[in-house]
């Protein structure tokens, strides 16, 4: 009798096991599943320009602009590096980062997007530029924000356009 109560026991724990397997993995499924829908893919467009009224810049870069698309608002930055590379005097392309805030409405939802930028800017021909927009926080509705957006343009004698993509995300 005893043993038939054992293998029983451990058919049970075995029973027990994989359905605590089962529950983990939805778990696991459903907070990714949960985890992307707080996540919303913007595009569109952005133009800005050169600022020196009240420009923090410790190297003398300021803009300012607005963005379209799914993005919409105002928004202004200020460069904190500019680096030339090995390269520079081949290619005219410099490097740069910069910190920029976007007085943001995204699908309902307003308030500051907080962005560290790192990207690359061709000085000479027709101004091309990337960057990485990485963000970092917010405030009202996008307090807590985080994602990342890439943007491709043009940047001659002080103003700009560029199209954007990427995903913001809320926690």
């Amino acid at each position: 009798m005893i043993r038939p109560m054992i293998f029983k026991s451990a058919q049970f724990s075995s029973r027990l096991a994989a359905f605590a397997a089962a529950i983990a993995v939805f778990l696991l499924i459903s907070s990714s599943v949960s985890a992307a829908a707080r996540c919303k893919e913007v595009h569109g467009r952005y133009v800005e320009h050169a600022v020196s009224e009240n420009c923090t810049s410790p190297v003398g870069l300021c803009i300012a602009g607005e963005y379209s698309g799914n993005v919409k608002g105002m928004f202004s930055g200020a460069a904190t590096a500019l680096i030339p590379t090995a390269d520079t005097p081949t290619t005219g392309v410099v490097m740069f980062t910069s910190d920029s805030v976007i007085h943001a409405n995204v699908g309902g939802k307003s308030g500051d997007l907080t962005i560290k930028n790192a990207g690359a800017f061709h000085t000479v021909g027709a101004g091309e530029i990337v960057d990485l927009q990485y963000i970092t926080g917010g405030t009202g509705d996008f307090s807590g924000a985080t994602g990342a957006i890439r943007a491709s343009g043009t940047f001659v004698n002080g103003s700009g356009q560029s199209e954007y993509e990427g995903s913001i995300c809320l926690p």
